[in-house]
């Protein structure tokens, strides 16, 4: 039975999310704002708009939760109504906020701060995990986290024992891992060929960036620990390979091209991991095209790669405030953001 006759309702729903993206010259006034109030000024023209009168560095935070609020408004007429194989791919989708959420507890423990200031909760009512976050409150320092999600047998627990093996430094990488781990195991499990085929793809692309950290970090060899799966081809190129045969390696992939563009000038590994994360909201705009053609508006896949670039919409406008409010400048934040160009 094809998509279409299976879920009927899906297509438009997918559609609906499209149209509610935002045009990429607002997102990129919004990257390249000179100030928060200027900032302020253009997401107020755009369906993210806030209730907040006047953005400081001090109310970060309170942008960062109304922005989210609004992403799980859009999210939410998705979920309501579509059937089970639907709602478990938006679920394993807002799941990222969960381990978002880990990330922060671990943060403001570290900097001696209350962990209950950055944790968003609504993301938590929503997936009904809220239990998850709140046994972490209390924690006194991030072993104590560790030790807790892996009593809960939290997949997250893994990050905090990388982290432990190979750096605090890097607990928030590992971190991402551990969301890309869970969030791609849980498509592959559904054995629906758009959602597998989209899984491989962004396990491919993520697992490519950890190579070539674990390059830069020297832990070359304890690759097959650190990433997630078996390696492709591109992931072995990434892991051995100088930068320049990699880039030609990668080229023919959906993110190569957003890639070569970003680090052309200086292709170094320390340039090609800090673009890898950059052109990822370029990367899921580009999957979400190819998988509307290839498999239709229809399918899980599509939705999923969807799900993904609305996401990584609302971090890039909540990243983009924040360097702002940090001070970092106009010519440092058009680098970050000019993949953004591509979309």
């Amino acid at each position: 039975m094809s998509a279409t006759f299976k879920r009927p309702y899906l297509g438009p729903r997918v559609r609906g999310l499209r149209i509610s993206e935002l045009p990429r010259d607002k997102l990129l006034m919004l990257a390249y704002s000179n100030t928060l109030d200027e900032f302020l000024n253009v997401l107020k023209t755009t369906p993210y708009a806030v209730s907040i009168d006047r953005l400081t560095r001090e109310n970060i935070a309170e942008l960062r939760r109304e922005l989210i609020k609004i992403y799980l408004d859009k999210i939410r007429s998705i979920f309501l109504g579509s059937g089970k194989d639907v709602k478990e791919v938006v679920l394993a989708s807002i799941k990222f906020f969960e381990f978002d959420n880990i990330r922060n507890i671990a943060s403001a423990i570290k900097a001696g701060k209350n962990p209950e200031d950055f944790i968003i909760w609504e993301p938590l009512e929503f997936t009904r995990r809220r239990h998850i976050i709140a046994s972490l409150l209390g924690s006194k320092n991030v072993e104590e986290i560790g030790a807790r999600l892996e009593q809960l047998r939290h997949p997250a627990s893994k990050a905090f024992a990388l982290a432990a093996k190979y750096g605090e430094d890097k607990i928030s990488f590992f971190i991402d891992r551990q969301w890309l781990e869970d969030f791609t195991n849980t498509l592959t499990a559904k054995r629906e060929r758009s959602l597998t085929t989209f899984a491989e793809e962004v396990r491919d692309y993520i697992n490519a960036s950890i190579a070539i950290r674990a390059r830069i970090w020297g832990l070359s060899d304890e690759l097959n620990e650190l990433i997630v799966g078996r390696p492709t081809p591109v992931v072995l190129s990434a892991a051995r390979d100088p930068p320049a045969k990699f880039l030609e390696f990668a080229e023919a992939l959906p993110w190569g091209r957003l890639l070569i563009s970003a680090v052309a000038e200086s292709p170094s590994l320390e340039n090609i991991a800090v673009a890898m994360d950059n052109i990822y909201p370029a990367y899921m705009k580009k999957l979400s095209d190819i998988y509307i053609a290839r498999f239709t508006e229809f399918s899980l896949g599509a939705l999923a790669a969807q799900l993904e670039y609305m996401r990584s919409e609302v971090v890039t406008i909540i990243k983009a405030a924040s360097l702002i409010a940090e001070g970092i400048s106009a010519e440092k934040r058009k680098e970050i953001f000019e993949p953004l160009v591509k979309i």
